[in-house]
């Protein structure tokens, strides 16, 4: 198997600490500014925020977690692909009011998780999407592509799905800025 330096990793390890460190820092705000409730009856509280993001995360890793293994798998049958994945194509998903942008069902929150257990299940995602990146570290991720429905993205590999994940995030973490400067 030849070796291919790739930056991609480097650049979605950065964006997934960022993010994940944004997030956490978002736990040590007074617990009533977590719970408040916006003007708008529609707009969540940052804790349901950080619950929607970590039910995302959920699911998102499923499909990663299985996408990383087929990559090693394929990676360990030959040659590296060459080149970077096109992560710019990823840049909108972190803009509020770029497309509308509905959660599923599964995916809106309930308000009954407990703070400490959010913050724990994020800590754990960060890992695991750690662990994750750290086993596809030369551009392996190239080698396998899933179907992203949001936004008609079409197949990414699994680089572009942890950066998309990091983004979703920051999306997230852009609207809880918004409502706090409100």
């Amino acid at each position: 198997m030849t070796t291919v330096q790739s930056e991609t990793p480097a650049v979605v390890r950065l964006a997934l600490m960022q993010a994940f460190t944004l997030l956490d820092a978002r736990f040590d705000l007074p617990l009533a500014e977590l719970e408040r409730r916006p003007a708008s009856r529609e707009d969540w509280t940052i804790l349901e925020h950080l619950e929607h993001v970590c039910l995302c995360n959920q699911f998102l890793l499923l499909t990663i977690t299985k996408g990383c293994g087929k990559a090693r798998r394929r990676a360990s049958e030959g040659q590296l692909p060459e080149g970077e994945s096109d992560l710019a194509l990823l840049s909108a998903i972190a803009l509020p009011g770029a497309f509308d942008w509905p959660p599923p069902s599964h995916m809106v929150p309930t308000g009954t998780r407990a703070l400490a257990e959010l913050r724990a299940q994020l800590n754990t995602q960060r890992d695991q999407c750690m662990e994750l990146l750290s086993g596809i570290p030369a551009g392996e991720g190239r080698l396998c592509s899933i179907r992203m429905s949001v936004q008609a993205l079409g197949r990414l590999d699994m680089y572009q799905w942890l950066y998309f994940l990091a983004q979703h995030a920051n999306y997230h973490l852009a609207l809880i800025d918004a409502r706090q400067g409100a």
